[in-house]
């Protein structure tokens, strides 16, 4: 079967549609015949096998995941539109293999019966009266691996695949039923089709229910396209119910206005001429150019109706296809994340949304609203919340990162490209913030902008006006002009006057005078300034006679590898040249000069003075000399530029230069260092992977241009021996586990820059992260052939993210059937932006520019990584691998200085007893979603519903209430409950009561070591001076130094980790009072 699949990749372009379908077929027969059977120790997934094909750059060196076939793309899969459809599949029979606990499997035929009341299998060594499940014992439909023996030997299988029947036998005890459907589709009809016939067991679901669930959608449909008849004949609006018979009867619509009506209700022209076509061909020949309303609606179901979102209505309903009040409330506290739903807002979005009258009177949301809700901006992927200020803006300039151009006024390439002030408006009008200007004479007086090469010249007067038009469009935070004059003093004179002219009051021209205590001003402090960053006379320079002009270093700013010379080589040959001084006070905040060393740096160099680095020079301190770039980072404020033999106008990657972290994995902690350059120069004119990273960097804080950077990236008050910075750092973070189900696209167009256009559009999504290294990862969906109007991929990834702070995500589109050119589109955001639940990714092309209708529809979950790692062998491993890290997380290292031994050994009980705590909280809530049958990245809320409905179907409404005692749940019971129900609301109880103790004991922990905290803070000032008295020096002293630095960082993240554990224990008991609230399990308290 691999080398089939081999072979087949290898080809696929030569062969015929004909062939490529055959193909198709025999795979599907041979991974489903009845008399197979498959060794479970054998993977037979195609998905396991790699390959390393991509026609963007991988700079994570990692390979991709082989292209599978998408079952679902053939064009001989039914399309399901509703319930009815789903029962229709599961009566036609469908190869399942059943999984058991040893390693023989065996694929039969499932089928439900004609009258809905059992499901079959065949062949089987079982009289037919034992091969069966009546559907009046199943108790349970789950989708995924919720079941112990689906976990432990159905690992080879996609876990969307597969599901399982929870049905009770003879003795009144619960079985399951273990399944592997061929793909994701196939499973969700089943288990849509299930879940619906067990909805009401008292009440057998009959083909006139069937028909009542699309009664209120089916009027609707009528009502619209009888509107749409009598507003094309000159009717109003308003028409009697004569003229709506004859507008409704059957063969009174034209083949052209059939296709005028469906286009009006959202279907392309192109698929409604194709569906009508296959209905004419069925038709008499002299009835064929004609269609009924009854054919219209039929198509707008099968076109309009996506499988994946009926799906998701049909499991959050109560055995309805629409949502009511409650059913939505449900859905957007446990899918989407959000909290304290009142009614007013679902009604709120029914009545924006839904497009039938009758459903907005009765507070009901189908499946045409509720799509239109998934494609609305409140369930975008990109957090609301960031779309504006988000971060304090007061900090000093030099803590943030800086949105940044490079030879701005350029429109292609360096040496002779055009310039144009379209460059600066395209670069401010994307959010940056520090435009690059370089000025050389003009023939007629007036200075001139361009590259020094054969690019074009543009006026710096004009540049100048463009930029104060646009300067704050899109931020108010202060602009920064980087300027380079290479000008007569004439024309530096023309400069100045011309930036006072045009800046007026904007330009910033109050002087700084900084002592080592002050810091730069903020960002609020200049809001609505422009500010001239360039050369500046010295002190002693404007103490000359000359009052027009002083001079300065003839020295490029630029600090480059290949032009490193020593000290004495730089004073032996400096040159000088003139700078007017009217320009010089210009620049008063940001003034330029040359890096020499890191020595001279912290000795001498000024807070306000910016070195400017090559990117090639960046690297290299940033890789040799880290830790020194690190403490410069954090003081000065550095600029990057893409090197000279960049003369394409390409990009260097801009997260090198945002982290470049050494990730050093040591014995015990997590150690990174990262130079973080404030200002990062792009070439904006250059669209392609690096400036889509770059541009969803600055899409965070509203796309202001300013990023806070991290903590440990910000100077701290922490300083130990010689007066330097402390750098060890251990993540107070735990690390994110990001869950990504790409399930599908929608409206996808041809790769728009292909010279060589195949007819149809292969697609497949590359999800990658960006990031400190070892949270870069990339992983790719299989590719789903001739179907780019909604594909289904249904593939789902895991990344672990132990950095968020500096994590991107980027949805990448590609076309595998193209020939050159194989992008479709993208879209990137920083990993803290994401918004989890279902989410619609609405796609940019090349350019930067929105794709209409372009989309990729997404779930995501983010969770942190779990302590409670279930045993993989023994119960004795499993504690042992507890206790090492229990002890792990305490694990200070000596400093030789009895004192502050003793204050770090003191914290090493309470760490260990958090530890514990912590491990509890998370092991009881893995415990909860195994026996509520979800999987294990489902939340508390997803959990309570889960057992609200387990009672419902029982009919135990109010058997268990949760009673509010103080901000406590308190269950009560009035009666025995099933198995299952007991089983799951003990695990919440266990929730419950393990959250409550970290809550309680939690304080007391977190405030002794919030006491030693401070006590050892205290004493990081005399550390050396207490290490010499005890005789310490030369690398034993250095040893105590690193090791008391550590130990600190070690503490302050613990202690950070105690903190959140306790505000996630309190939200985890919020969250359980809102959902027992919602799904009617809460009642008020007594007291």
């Amino acid at each position: 079967m691999n080398g089939d699949l081999d072979e087949t990749n290898n080809t696929v372009r030569s062969l015929s549609i004909t062939t490529l379908q055959k193909q198709q077929i025999n795979r599907r027969r041979a991974f489903f015949h009845d008399d197979i059977i498959v060794d479970n120790n054998k993977n037979m997934s195609t998905n396991d096998e790699n390959i390393s094909t991509n026609n963007e750059e991988n700079p994570t060196n990692k390979v991709f995941k082989r292209k599978v076939v998408s079952f679902s793309a053939m064009p001989f899969e039914k399309k399901v539109a509703d319930v009815s459809d789903c029962l229709r599949y599961m009566q036609e029979g469908s190869d399942l293999l059943k999984i058991r606990s040893y390693a023989r499997q065996f694929r039969r035929l499932y089928k439900l019966n004609d009258v809905l009341t059992a499901i079959n299998w065949y062949p089987s060594a079982k009289k037919p009266s034992k091969a069966m499940i009546t559907i009046n014992s199943i108790k349970e439909v789950r989708l995924g691996k919720t079941t112990e023996r689906l976990r432990e030997h159905a690992q080879q299988y996609e876990n969307e695949s597969v599901f399982s029947i929870i049905y009770t036998i003879d003795t009144n005890e619960y079985a399951s039923l273990d399944l592997v459907a061929s793909n994701t589709d196939e499973a969700n009809i089943w288990v849509t089709g299930l879940s619906c016939l067990i909805a009401d067991h008292g009440n057998p679901l009959t083909s006139a229910d069937l028909e009542d669930r699309q009664q209120m959608r089916d009027r609707w449909l009528h009502d619209a396209f009888a509107v749409g008849l009598s507003s094309s004949s000159g009717h109003s609006e308003q028409i009697n119910s004569g003229e709506y018979r004859m507008l409704t009867g059957k063969n009174t619509i034209e083949e052209d206005e059939a296709i005028r009506l469906l286009c009006d209700c959202g279907i392309s022209e192109e698929k409604a001429k194709v569906r009508l076509q296959e209905i004419q061909t069925k038709k008499p020949e002299d009835v064929r150019r004609f269609f009924s309303t009854e054919e219209l609606v039929d198509i707008f179901k099968k076109l309009s109706t996506r499988p994946e979102i009926y799906h998701l209505l049909v499991r959050y309903s109560q055995n309805r296809d629409f949502l009511s009040t409650q059913d939505l409330t449900l859905f957007l506290e446990a899918e989407q994340g959000m909290s304290k739903i009142t009614r007013d807002k679902c009604t709120q979005i029914i009545q924006e949304f839904e497009p039938s009258t009758e459903a907005k009177l009765l507070g009901h949301l189908g499946i045409d609203g509720f799509t239109n809700y998934l494609l609305s901006a409140e369930c975008d992927i990109f957090n609301p919340s960031y779309r504006s200020i988000s971060q304090d803006m007061d900090h000093p300039l030099n803590h943030y990162f800086i949105a940044s151009s490079y030879h701005t006024f350029l429109l292609a390439d360096q040496l002779k490209g055009p310039s144009s002030v379209d460059g600066f408006i395209h670069a401010l009008m994307r959010g940056c913030r520090c435009l690059d200007l370089h000025c050389f004479d003009g023939s007629d007086g007036q200075p001139l902008i361009h590259n020094g090469t054969l690019t074009s010249r543009i006026s710096l007067a004009e540049a100048l006006e463009c930029i104060n038009n646009y300067a704050f469009e899109t931020s108010n935070y202060p602009l920064i002009l980087c300027m380079e004059l290479h000008c007569c003093i004439s024309q530096q004179e023309r400069v100045a006057q011309l930036l006072v002219e045009i800046f007026g009051e904007k330009l910033s021209v109050n002087h700084l005078s900084l002592s080592n205590d002050e810091t730069l001003p903020s960002p609020n402090d200049l809001r609505g300034k422009i500010i001239i960053k360039s050369k500046k006379l010295t002190p002693c320079a404007l103490k000359e006679i000359n009052q027009e002009y002083g001079e300065i270093t003839d020295d490029e700013d630029c600090y480059e590898d290949n032009k490193r010379r020593s000290k004495k080589e730089l004073n032996h040959n400096k040159k000088y040249r003139k700078l007017s001084r009217v320009f010089s006070d210009l620049v008063c905040l940001l003034r330029s000069t040359l890096f020499e060393d890191f020595t001279n740096a912290f000795n001498e160099q000024q807070l306000d003075q910016v070195c400017t680095f090559s990117e090639n020079a960046g690297l290299r301190l940033a890789t040799t000399d880290a830790e020194e770039f690190i403490t410069y980072n954090k003081r000065f404020i550095s600029r990057v530029i893409p090197g000279t033999w960049r003369v394409d106008s390409s990009n260097l990657n801009p997260q090198d230069f945002w982290n470049s972290f050494s990730v050093l994995n040591l014995k015990e902690n997590l150690r990174a260092t990262s130079h973080a350059q404030e200002k990062l120069a792009m070439n904006y004119q250059t669209a392609g992977k690096f400036m889509d990273i770059y541009i969803g960097r600055f899409l965070t804080n509203g796309g202001c241009g300013y990023i806070l950077k991290p903590s440990y990236l910000r100077p701290n008050k922490t300083t130990i021996a010689n007066n330097r910075l402390t750098n060890n750092f251990y993540s107070s973070n735990t690390p994110q586990i990001l869950h990504i189900k790409v399930i599908s696209a929608l409206h996808l167009p041809r790769p728009e820059q292909a010279e060589l256009k195949a007819n149809s559009v292969d697609p497949y999504v590359v999800v990658q992260i960006f990031g400190v290294p070892r949270d870069c990862d990339e992983a790719r969906t299989k590719t789903i052939y001739h179907n780019c109007e909604n594909p289904q991929f249904n593939d789902t990834f895991e990344f672990e993210i132990a950095f968020p702070e500096l994590a991107l995500v980027r949805f990448v589109v590609l076309d595998d059937d193209s020939l050159d050119y194989d992008f479709i589109g993208q879209y990137t955001l920083p990993f803290e932006c994401i918004q989890p639940g279902y989410r619609h990714i609405h796609l940019y092309n090349i350019g930067g520019d929105l794709i209409s209708n372009a989309y990729l529809f997404v779930h995501i979950v983010i969770n942190s990584k779990s302590l409670a790692v279930k045993p993989r062998r023994t119960l004795s491993r499993y504690r042992h691998s507890i206790t090492r890290r229990k002890l792990r997380i305490a694990s200070f290292r000596p400093v030789y200085y009895k004192q502050i031994d003793d204050l770090f050994k003191s914290v090493i009980q309470p760490l260990e007893t958090a530890f514990e705590y912590r491990h509890g909280v998370e092991q009881s809530l893995s415990e909860l979603n195994e026996r509520c049958g979800l999987p294990g990245i489902s939340n508390v809320k997803q959990c309570v519903r889960k057992i609200a409905s387990r009672l419902q179907k029982g009919n135990l409404n109010g058997a268990v209430v949760i009673r509010n005692q103080s901000n406590v749940p308190i269950f009560e019971y009035s009666t025995t409950l099933p198995e299952l129900s007991r089983q799951s609301i003990i695990a919440l109880e266990e929730v419950t009561n393990r959250c409550r103790a970290l809550v309680e004991n939690g304080n007391s922990m977190y405030q002794k070591l919030c006491n030693v905290r401070t006590e050892i803070s205290e004493l990081s000032q005399d550390i050396p001076k207490l290490l010499e008295t005890n005789g310490l020096r030369g690398k034993k002293f250095t040893k105590a130094i690193d090791n008391f630095s550590y130990n600190l960082a070690l503490l302050h993240g613990q202690t950070d980790l105690l903190n959140k554990a306790k505000h996630d224990a309190s939200i985890t008991i919020q969250q359980i009072f809102e959902a027992a609230e919602t799904t009617h399990l809460l009642i008020p308290s007594t007291s």
